[in-house]
């Protein structure tokens, strides 16, 4: 089982409030990593 695999079976087990937990992390660091591209985008023109 590869360590995705893993992960997306560990999320299945997780209680409603960790879920949630989870998907605002997980939504948080999608938003930095856009952010971080978009800014370095624009510092190269």
């Amino acid at each position: 089982m590869s360590s995705l695999e893993q992960i997306e079976a560990a999320i299945l087990t997780l209680a409603s409030d960790e879920f949630q937990r989870l998907r605002q992390w997980f939504f948080n660091v999608d938003y930095q990593r856009w952010d971080d591209q978009l800014e370095q985008d624009v510092a190269n023109g």
